[in-house]
């Protein structure tokens, strides 16, 4: 059998390592970095630690197209193209997660591929994330969709999908965790923060919003409040002045994925509108706020390892339900 995988950006690459060396085990298998994520020093790294082979084909996303829709367009002329004229005649492609990569599926399945989804059945319901649409559509034109639990899957059987198509095969993060996992005794003495959303980035005043809850954190907390660099906000930080006065909070990073493990392993707590977190910090036992009304990861709340906080109340709010989340979870870490 002939499986080709297409995959664009880091934490999906993460998530498919091992799938990766399954793949080329036991099937023909040909790997094309669609280049969504185009930092070469960056995407060295994660492949240098996580023991990714190089990809049989990369292609240039990132540097040819500046928003959604050129980076569909690009990918849909690019990798159909590709498959043309290297004669790629694949049984099926797989695509993982909720990319604008893993949105080519469309027109793939309407060139006549068979296409595949590792990670469907999330649905957040919060039809502002572009993830949530791209995950969709995806979902819809798949004929095998691998599913993380029970509840995915009966979210696809609702969605009159086919049971016969859908498979339970656990979350792919779960391996490259715990073979990962950092040891020894945690710091615990700061506060990491993760914000990249779009409904966070928005506008400067949801993001001037996010850093005053995040301010406030730290002064009550007495902890420094370590935010993860995102270009986006960093285009509204230094446009706006938004960490003007602001004594808490310090920029950090980007960071390759065993440096960032190590800091969630020894944050105190964890604030993330990041699905990832959702589900590597209760792995790593520690306890994750999540700044958004909604989440395509209900098991982790469910669970008692996060909690949902909205992302435009009042600071005061916001901030009495972090601290008391993060204390009561003292135990838990």
């Amino acid at each position: 059998m002939k499986i080709v995988t297409i995959t664009g950006i880091r934490p999906d690459f993460i998530r498919m390592s091992k799938v990766f060396e399954k793949l080329d085990e036991n099937f023909e298998h040909i790997m094309i970095h669609s280049g969504q994520h185009y930092n070469d020093e960056l995407s060295k790294i994660f492949f240098q630690e996580l023991k990714i082979r190089k990809p049989d084909y990369t292609l240039a996303t990132g540097l040819n197209s500046r928003n959604h829709y050129e980076q569909l367009s690009y990918l849909s002329k690019e990798i159909i193209y590709l498959l043309q004229r290297k004669k790629i005649n694949p049984d099926i492609i797989l695509f993982l997660g909720d990319s604008n990569s893993a949105i080519v599926s469309a027109p793939l399945f309407k060139e006549g591929y068979k296409i595949g989804h590792i990670e469907g059945g999330m649905r957040s319901y919060d039809r502002r994330m572009p993830e949530e649409v791209n995950r969709v559509i995806c979902d819809y034109v798949s004929d095998l969709v691998f599913v993380y639990t029970p509840l995915y899957k009966e979210r696809l059987i609702a969605e009159n999908k086919d049971p016969k198509q859908v498979f339970v095969v656990g979350n792919t993060i779960v391996e490259i965790v715990k073979q990962y996992m950092p040891k020894g005794n945690r710091s615990r003495d700061f506060i990491l923060a993760d914000i990249h959303r779009n409904e966070n980035l928005k506008n400067p005043e949801q993001y001037k919003h996010m850093l005053d809850y995040l301010e406030s954190v730290g002064k009550k907390t007495g902890m420094e409040i370590k935010l993860v660099r995102f270009n986006r906000g960093v285009k509204h930080i230094e446009k706006y002045k938004l960490l003007s006065g602001k004594k808490y909070i310090k920029l950090v990073g980007p960071y390759g994925f065993l440096d960032y493990l190590d800091l969630q392993y020894n944050a105190y707590g964890v604030i993330s509108d990041s699905g990832t977190s959702q589900e590597e910090c209760p792995l790593l036992g520690v306890p994750v706020v999540v700044p958004r009304k909604r989440t395509e990861r209900p098991e982790s709340v469910e669970n008692g390892n996060s909690i949902l906080i909205g992302e435009d109340r009042p600071v005061n709010k916001m901030v009495n339900e972090t601290i008391s989340f993060f204390e009561n979870s003292i135990s838990f870490v």
